[in-house]
């Protein structure tokens, strides 16, 4: 079976939808007091989520993702979500281990900077590469399942920094 850039498009645009309703659900359901916790509580799900990044670097293993796909596509995606792996896994365990709010605060920056910074390199090789419309195994799952999630959590962290 052939691929087609508008099925495919179609696809992963109902499973984005379902994934953002779902999300949704489970943060109700999860952390319904989330939006008026304390900073360090309210994100602390958010870093533990993204901690696991690192699994975005398996893009530049062979077999991964269709050879049509860049390299430099491929080293960007796994250079990035390594480095907000990274700042998650530091902010993770600055709220564990009970750092001052002001460092807390002054980590989640560098995460919510580095996640944008990502976001902002992903998707321009996302829409230039027309990654819909080629082979993406199971980084497809990994696309249509957690970006949603990581996405509004990233947004969520952004608003609590930026709020109060």
């Amino acid at each position: 079976m052939s691929l087609s850039p508008s099925r495919n498009l179609l696809v992963m645009n109902v499973q984005i939808s379902i994934s953002l309703v779902t999300t949704i659900i489970l943060c109700r359901w999860l952390f319904p007091g989330i939006v008026q916790a304390e900073f360090a509580v309210a994100a602390l799900p958010v870093a533990v989520l993204h901690m696991f990044r690192f699994i975005g670097a398996t893009v530049v293993m062979p077999g991964q993702l269709d050879d049509a796909i860049s390299h430099k596509a491929k080293v960007q995606i796994a250079i990035g979500d390594l480095a907000v792996a990274l700042t998650a896994v530091l902010l993770t365990f600055a709220i564990l281990e009970g750092f001052s709010a002001t460092a807390i605060r002054m980590l989640a920056w560098i995460f919510v900077i580095t996640c944008l910074i990502d976001m902002a390199v992903i998707q321009r090789f996302f829409i230039r590469e027309q990654f819909w419309d080629k082979k993406m195994g199971v980084v497809w799952l990994f696309q249509v399942l957690l970006s949603v999630p990581m996405v509004l959590g990233e947004v969520f962290v952004l608003y609590r920094l930026v709020v109060g």
